[in-house]
């Protein structure tokens, strides 16, 4: 871009700016008439966190998005460069000066960081109090929550792979643990051949050795026992709830297509249920359960009436096998269950923890491999039968790619994603009566 198109772009900017009245999530003006503002490093910050943005010194919001008489872009271009300096990683965006309306204004590009440069922070606050991210028209400082998941992207978490010390062997189903065995000596043969059923599930990570004691400086001993990690558990364990209460599904039908219709005005939700059990437990009894709501619903317009499921069994499998999959297990979030609400015209399925690594909303759609946040969990649910149909993950993480043409080929819209750094969300259509005409 030359400086006419960032000046073009500018001055798009501002028009949309005084035709609604204020900053937007894209773009943060600041007046700057004599000193850079005292809140630009938190600015900088929130768009290298977020998705980038633009910023623009020199306008007055509150005289309408007008220039500031005396503006002195070049004085204020070095400055906003040298606050550029004062965050870790530290930002290099694009500094122009263009003219508007007989003004110089300053104009900045922020691009978004890499995953493993997040996050951006003001240095002499330090990460946890000198991140922040963008919310509507302003910069608020990021919890520490959001802060570890980011720190999270320069390593990979280890949460799935974690002993659960007050679980035995007992707690793992041994149908479940015979079928991933069988399961992995026949596709790899060469590899398990000769090895114990006790060394696979340590080496598939499903188990791990726990000592019975510490040492003072912090080593290990006593005798080793072999226990379920929460991978292991998750993937075969009876009842993984014994240890981990809200690792559910938890599911509620909405009266309406609205949660105030149920939180403002006091109306009842018209079904609740939790799920529990291991993870190919969960999804098959979350599905079955779903596409019997969907059946008695048979609201106006949707084909629930005549007692056709609105959702195709297999994207709602492949939607809440991958929210239990790709969650955050970590210590903050083993709290939080998995949430799905149906209304009656879309189900929204949400789990704790964005998307991870290099996996994007974008590259969701590509048939590339992808991060996993969970990656023995991952393997172990390639190798675990998903009751009466297959395994638990099919054709190997490309779910969303199975979701996506499903709904195409019965000419549906696309589903709709919404990601943050704490939570991710997939909400897919009901089917409408004029989209079964069409199928």
């Amino acid at each position: 871009m030359d400086n006419d198109d960032y000046t073009a772009k500018m001055t798009e900017l501002i028009r949309l700016m005084r035709a609604i009245g204020n900053d937007t999530q894209q773009c943060e003006v600041k007046e700057c008439a004599h000193k850079i503002s005292t809140t630009i490093t938190d600015t900088l910050s929130a768009f290298s966190n977020g998705n980038g943005g633009y910023i623009i010194l020199g306008l007055s919001e509150k005289n309408g998005f007008t220039p500031v008489e005396g503006f002195n872009a070049r004085s204020m271009q070095e400055s906003l460069s040298q606050a550029c300096e004062k965050l870790t990683p530290v930002v290099r965006p694009v500094i122009v000066t263009c003219p508007f309306e007989g003004a110089n204004l300053v104009f900045a590009v922020v691009d978004e960081m890499l995953p493993r440069e997040k996050p951006c922070y003001f240095t002499a606050a330090g990460p946890y109090n000198g991140s922040y991210i963008r919310t509507g028209d302003g910069d608020r400082r990021m919890t520490t929550y959001e802060v570890d998941r980011l720190l999270e992207e320069q390593r990979q978490p280890e949460h799935d792979i974690a002993v659960v010390d007050d679980a035995t062997l007992d707690d793992l189903s041994p149908a479940l643990v015979r079928a991933l065995l069988a399961d992995e000596r026949a596709r790899h043969g060469h590899v398990f051949a000769d090895t114990s059923d006790e060394e696979m599930l340590l080496d598939l990570r499903a188990v791990g050795r726990s000592f019975a004691n510490e040492d003072r400086e912090g080593g290990e001993s006593g005798e080793a026992m072999l226990r379920p990690t929460l991978a292991g558990l998750l993937a075969l364990g009876r009842y993984p709830q014994k240890f981990y209460p809200r690792l559910t599904i938890s599911a509620a039908m909405f009266p309406g297509i609205s949660r105030d219709e149920v939180f403002s005005t006091g109306r009842e939700l018209v079904r609740t249920a939790v799920f529990v059990g291991p993870i190919p437990t969960m999804v098959s009894d979350a599905v079955e359960t779903l596409l019997d709501w969907s059946r008695s619903a048979g609201t106006p317009g949707t084909s629930g009436a005549a007692g056709r499921p609105q959702y195709p069994e297999t994207v709602l499998r492949e939607a809440i096998s991958n929210a239990l999959i790709h969650r955050d297990y970590s210590p903050d979030a083993v709290g939080t269950p998995v949430h799905v609400d149906m209304f009656t015209d879309r189900i929204e399925i949400t789990n704790p923890g964005g998307l991870f690594g290099a996996v994007t909303k974008h590259t969701l759609r590509q048939p590339i491999s992808g991060s996993t946040r969970n990656p023995f969990l991952f393997s172990l649910l390639n190798a675990v039968p998903y009751p009466g149909d297959g395994m638990v993950l099919q054709d190997n993480g490309t779910g969303y790619r199975r979701i996506e043409a499903i709904l195409r080929n019965e000419h549906r819209p696309a589903a709709r994603i919404d990601n943050s750094i704490d939570s991710f969300r997939i909400t897919i259509p009901a089917m409408l009566a004029d989209s079964t005409n069409q199928a």
